[in-house]
């Protein structure tokens, strides 16, 4: 067969979840393939299949490949790219993959590793030295991202607010969901006076982060100069139903705590929900009172306090009633585990 009819193939079992069979057919049709873009689509498809199996350095590798295969393949440059500023894949796998253009990413990763030694040491100018001599040759290869997002932090440290902003958006055009680089931009923002732009790129960081302590405080400042009502980390109080379904249904990984103020058992676990909320940060938990919140309770049919759920991707995976703080602490750090953050 052609190799873009198996790869269609494969695109088909990888709608229909048959990851395994999917795998096989995209390996096929980079034996069928022809020339390197037609590898590129078949390596870059089999990268698709690890992501969702989890295993993310096989997917990085296998980016790599693509993209080393075919530079203008923008899909797995994206991926690849992804993976490296997220750190669900690193610079070592990405060599292996890239043959003989992993060259230009060994020069990213020395010019990181350079940078970062240089920066924890406080020698800022030096680490914007390495960082930059990085880009002058690397620009354009997968995870120089990251040297720019790193050279925004050093920029911040020596009063170039300005030019840490410039970085940070340039980090940003090749991945904008980089999360370190998003936080550069809020702090230059700040730092700039320009409180309502750095607001907003706070409010989507603490949607992906609303356990995050340290980042609540941060976008606390940009809420007090915009004269508004301050934030807490953690679990918070929802009683409309359009704003339980929101977050339920767009929130990657949310926790959901039935309760009562009349309740004894659930005063007595409540403490523990709370504290869970910040050392799993980037969860949702969600705390209802079934007496305040009658139509969410009502939609999720409790009938008895405490009661916990668990929506993963829109989809509740799991619930039990009772204050049992070990099985509480013990399902939240599986379905944490298991949950693919960005």
């Amino acid at each position: 067969m052609r190799s873009d009819a198996l790869r269609r193939d494969g695109n088909a079992l990888l709608r229909d979840g048959n990851l395994v069979d999917a795998r096989e057919k995209y390996r096929s049709a980079l034996a069928a393939a022809t020339d390197d873009r037609e590898r590129a689509l078949a390596v870059g498809n089999e990268a698709v299949v690890a992501i969702a199996l989890g295993d993310d350095a096989t997917a990085t590798t296998l980016c790599a490949r693509a993209w080393s295969y075919d530079e203008g393949y923008a899909r797995a440059t994206t991926r690849l790219e992804a993976l490296l500023t997220s750190g669900r894949g690193s610079f070592e796998d990405a060599i292996e993959g890239a043959g003989e253009k992993g060259r230009a990413l060994e020069i990213a990763k020395r010019a990181r590793d350079a940078g970062n030694e240089a920066f924890r040491a406080g020698e800022y100018e030096k680490a914007m030295q390495a960082y930059g001599e990085g880009l002058e040759t690397c620009a354009g290869v997968p995870g120089a991202g990251i040297l720019f997002s790193n050279r925004a932090a050093c920029k911040m440290r020596v009063g170039d607010a300005s030019g840490a902003l410039a970085d940070a958006e340039a980090a940003l055009a090749r991945d904008e969901s980089f999360v370190k680089a998003k936080m550069r931009k809020a702090a230059a923002l700040m730092t700039l006076g320009r409180h309502r732009e750095a607001d907003a790129v706070y409010d989507a960081l603490v949607f992906e982060l609303p356990g995050d302590e340290d980042l609540v405080r941060s976008a606390n400042e940009a809420r007090r100069a915009l004269g508004k009502s301050e934030r807490k980390a953690g679990a918070r109080n929802v009683e409309e139903w359009s704003e339980y379904q929101a977050l339920v249904r767009g929130a990657k990984l949310v926790f959901v705590d039935f309760t009562a103020t009349w309740c004894g058992p659930c005063k007595m676990i409540g403490p523990t929900f709370v504290s869970l909320s910040t050392k799993f940060p980037r969860a949702h938990f969600i705390k209802v009172d079934v007496d305040a919140a009658q139509e969410i309770a009502g939609q999720e049919r409790v009938s008895s306090m405490p009661t916990f759920a668990v929506y993963m991707d829109g989809n509740k995976v799991e619930t039990f009633s009772g204050a049992d703080a070990n099985r509480l602490t013990q399902m939240v750090s599986k379905h944490y585990a298991n949950a693919r953050f960005r």
